[in-house]
């Protein structure tokens, strides 16, 4: 079976890779791209949004529930699959989850099973194979980019 309806039916396609990341282009209301890191490193926000800035745009905010399903695709589609950083946190006030990038509250949250839990001291937001997972910000692990 092709995954290619798949990609279809998303607007979801694979672009050329820039180095250390893989591109997406996404089109469903207007156009996005994406970059998914390919490295695990120590996840920094101003540092991972700077890499960011430096491609055009800012760590992944997720601003509905079609743009959760396309970014857990990506991700889940990388080799090794997710979970992966975005650009949500509550490091600010704990439980006031708000986009690093912009500093507005976070207009989506999709959270995974008794999730959030800031079992330890967890700031940071990741998504994967069930939904987001507040992490903690430090952690080995991957980002995505959006632009």
């Amino acid at each position: 079976m092709s995954l290619l309806p798949i990609f279809l039916l998303l607007g979801v396609w694979m672009v050329a890779s820039v180095q250390g990341y893989v591109s997406y282009d996404y089109k469903w209301s207007g156009a996005t791209k994406y970059y998914v890191s390919r490295e695990h490193e120590p996840f920094n926000l101003a540092k991972m949004n700077d890499r960011c800035k430096g491609l055009g745009g800012y760590l992944v905010q997720i601003d509905d529930i079609h743009e959760n399903q396309v970014v857990q695709f990506l991700t889940n589609s990388v080799s090794g699959g997710g979970p992966f950083f975005t650009g949500i946190t509550d490091e600010e006030s704990e439980g006031r989850y708000y986009t690093y990038n912009d500093k507005k509250a976070a207009k989506f949250l999709d959270w995974r099973w008794f999730q959030p839990d800031n079992w330890w001291d967890e700031d940071c937001v990741e998504i994967g194979y069930y939904g987001l997972n507040d992490a903690k910000c430090g952690t080995n692990g991957r980002y995505v980019c959006e632009v």
